[in-house]
């Protein structure tokens, strides 16, 4: 398994990943793959942070992640 850290911004995990692109279309972060999005929002935007803001269930991102052979370091932390 590939170890991924949910602290580091999209536009590094896609760089050192690509295919983590792919996952995040499929999941439906469909605007990851719109021309200039990894590299203005996805340098300030975390995994976890779109998930919020895109109502995706985190538990499924681990699971599509996990089949495609990536694990995250830690899990993300419940808000208070």
């Amino acid at each position: 398994m590939i170890q991924l850290d949910i602290n580091t911004k999209l536009y590094d995990l896609a760089t050192a990943h690509p295919e983590i692109i792919d996952l995040m279309d499929g999941l439906g972060f469909h605007e990851i793959k719109m021309p200039g999005m990894l590299q203005t929002a996805g340098r300030m935007a975390t995994i976890p942070m779109g998930a919020k803001m895109k109502h995706i269930d985190w538990d499924k991102i681990v699971y599509v992640f996990a089949e495609a052979g990536f694990e995250f370091s830690k899990p993300m932390e419940e808000e208070k």
